[in-house]
């Protein structure tokens, strides 16, 4: 849903805009799911992950492409979907350590601070550093 409405804003140029409001929404929904307020919070939680993850990955691979020359947009790709799967991974086996020996709301709160840690960097820094150097 949110690839269908992000589409047409992603072939405006509206890259950093889309990518930033897909930020703060899957903030929004990893906070939502770490306050853990009952059944609706997790099921809306879930429904903004799912949409703020489908406004950024696009942008981002967008972003990555355009500040790469012509003969680099393969190395391009690969960064993307390399760092994606890796912070991913990353991600997931220290949630799941945090979960064993610490406890789950912990990892949900690690979680919902990381994806903070990440708005703020991309709101202060990768935006500003795209525009900057991105190719035309």
């Amino acid at each position: 849903m949110s690839r269908l409405f992000g589409s047409k804003a992603l072939r405006a140029g509206k890259l950093t805009q889309n990518c930033a409001r897909g930020v703060l929404c899957s903030l929004a929904g990893f906070t939502l799911f770490a306050l853990s307020l009952g059944e609706w919070s997790y099921y809306l939680s879930a429904l903004l992950v799912g949409l703020g993850n489908g406004q950024m990955y696009p942008a981002f691979l967008n972003m990555f492409i355009k500040v790469a020359r012509h003969d680099q947009r393969g190395t391009a790709n690969s960064s993307i979907l390399i760092s994606w799967d890796l912070g991913m991974g990353i991600g997931i086996l220290v949630g799941g350590f945090m979960a064993e020996y610490i406890s789950y709301e912990a990892a949900f709160w690690v979680a919902a601070a990381m994806q903070g840690t990440g708005a703020v960097l991309f709101l202060l820094v990768t935006r500003y550093f795209f525009q900057r150097r991105r190719l035309e």
